[in-house]
């Protein structure tokens, strides 16, 4: 079971106490992956959200659609997280059924808890106030992300006029 001290360092679960955090625990289940697996593949539906505490991985997104013959070629590396940060990633899935908007790959051998949606429905049932910071706290990475995401389309757009131009 992931310990306490890990969850309080945990950005999505900022302003839970630990009494909520004791709560939240045991729906948090540990999965390993090898070096090379992939943890999520885009345009899959999961309802599920990880939280990396061992290894690192690479967050790639396919940048030619229709091109499968050749993926590990046509992918881009958007991130690389490592377990430093304690960083979440695939937050879409306790929101809804979503597509997966990119993929992740275990880029060394990993340990990754996940919380799925059906889970954190439970837990939310009986912890409104906790569920509603964890909730606010993914709103605020994923804004984060969004906005990350705008200025790096910005930097391509223009790049992309300054080639056209000349």
């Amino acid at each position: 079971m992931i310990s306490l001290e890990i969850l309080r360092k945990v950005r999505v679960f900022t302003n839970l106490e630990d009494a909520e955090l004791e709560l939240l625990r045991p729906y948090l289940l540990m999965r390993k992956y090898a070096k090379g697996d992939y943890v999520l593949k885009e345009n899959t539906v999961g309802d599920c959200t990880f939280l990396l505490v061992k290894g690192t991985v690479r967050v790639t997104k396919d940048l030619v659609k229709g091109y499968d013959e050749d993926i590990a070629n046509t992918q881009k590396v958007l991130a690389t997280l490592s377990q430093d940060f304690l960083p979440t990633f695939g937050e879409n899935g306790i929101l809804g059924q979503a597509p997966r908007t990119a993929n992740v790959l275990a880029a060394t051998d990993c340990e990754i808890f996940t919380l799925c949606k059906q889970d954190f429905d439970a837990f939310a049932k009986n912890n409104p106030k906790a569920a509603y910071h964890v909730m606010k706290n993914i709103a605020e990475v994923l804004s984060q992300r969004l906005n990350t995401t705008d200025e790096n389309l910005v930097k391509l757009a223009t790049a992309l006029y300054i080639a056209v131009q000349h």
